[in-house]
């Protein structure tokens, strides 16, 4: 009887052993998952700055979707809230912005999509205004596609703007239209740079912005995001580099950090460079990255 007593308890510790050995595995392969996955996160800044969201002419939140949807897949983003400006320039707000949500994301929709950049700069304005009255921030990103780009320009450079209006920290322009769009008052490989770096042809639009150029901030990151189809127009089809990159000139003399960026081939087009995974990646880097990612 003695026997068989020691032969069940030895059986019994062999058995607590190895479930003892199958939860310190557990337990080791959720602190591996975890350091995984903070590896993972790694790359990406964590702030609540948050940034905005910005479409061209006859854009829609569809211009900006696949853009927000990757920031909240590869940069722990998150979209907050839509702001949708009226014809009359009020602003209605969908979502929720909780305190202390990381990356934050508004996602700017004009129903007027064709007019005036001026009106956009102000209806851009407002909305950033109303927002930083209602969140507290004192910093703001903006990532703008198209004549958003020109709207978002001529916005910083006007001074007549709101008490304790917040600075502006970083500009990604993606396809930025600022002096001239082919088939309306510009013309593929007409125009060019002069040695001093100023555009030969300066189009209307860029006459007003360049008059007024001297109140753009100083201390603003910016990332100028071009396409070029590589079909010999030295365009994304409707934007030239000359016309993209012409906003280099347009800010000399002030003390930026400024970046050029230009993709090729046919997802550079000007309405696919939005849609391009690599352009996705390269702004969601420059926006949040803390390492650099190779295309």
């Amino acid at each position: 009887m003695k026997k068989i007593w020691q032969l069940i308890l030895m059986f019994l510790a062999v058995v607590s052993l190895a479930a003892c050995g199958r939860q310190t595995k557990s337990t080791a392969d959720s602190a591996s998952k975890t350091t995984t996955n903070q590896k993972a996160a790694a790359p990406y800044l964590q702030t609540t700055t948050p940034t905005f969201y910005v479409h061209g002419y006859q854009g829609s939140a569809h211009s900006t979707d696949t853009l927000i949807n990757r920031a909240v897949k590869q940069a722990d983003a998150h979209k907050v809230l839509v702001a949708t400006v009226a014809n009359d320039g009020t602003v209605s707000y969908t979502g929720t912005w909780r305190k202390g949500t990381v990356n934050p994301i508004i996602q700017v929709v004009f129903a007027n999509n064709v007019a005036p950049y001026a009106s956009q700069s102000t209806w851009l304005m407002t909305v950033i205004s109303e927002l930083a009255n209602q969140h507290h921030f004192k910093h703001y990103n903006v990532v703008a596609h198209s004549a958003g780009n020109v709207a978002t320009v001529n916005m910083l450079m006007t001074t007549a703007q709101p008490t304790n209006f917040p600075q502006i920290q970083k500009f990604v322009s993606l396809a930025g239209c600022y002096n001239g769009v082919i088939t309306e008052d510009d013309v593929a490989n007409q125009n060019y740079f002069l040695k001093s770096g100023e555009p030969a042809l300066k189009h209307s639009v860029y006459q007003i912005l360049d008059a007024k150029r001297q109140n753009f901030p100083n201390h603003i990151s910016i990332l100028n995001v071009m396409g070029d189809l590589k079909d010999g127009s030295h365009s994304d089809e409707l934007v030239s580099e000359v016309s993209a990159r012409s906003l280099k000139y347009l800010i000399r003399g002030h003390q930026t950090n400024y970046q050029e960026k230009l993709f090729y081939g046919r997802h550079a087009q000007h309405s696919k460079l939005h849609e391009n995974k690599k352009v996705a990646t390269t702004i969601n880097q420059y926006l949040w990255g803390k390492l650099i990612t190779k295309d």
